[in-house]
């Protein structure tokens, strides 16, 4: 009983970490790699540093429906 609980309480958590880093926005990097090998297997991808670079800039640029 306690292990059924256990496994429950762990998809809990893994569910509620995969919605977070989906709503902050910290999973675009890994799509973006996985993007990357298998769409352009023949690229390297960026650094996650460089991601990260060029997607603010390309927001600065371009803010869209951003507020402020």
């Amino acid at each position: 009983m306690v292990a059924v609980a256990a496994d429950r309480a762990r998809r809990v958590w893994h569910a509620v970490a995969w919605y977070l880093n989906g709503l902050t926005g910290q999973s675009r990097y890994a799509d973006y790699v996985a993007h990357e090998r298998s769409q352009h297997p023949d690229r390297e991808p960026l650094s996650e540093r460089e991601f990260w670079r060029r997607h603010y800039a390309s927001q600065d640029a371009d803010p869209g429906a951003r507020c402020c």
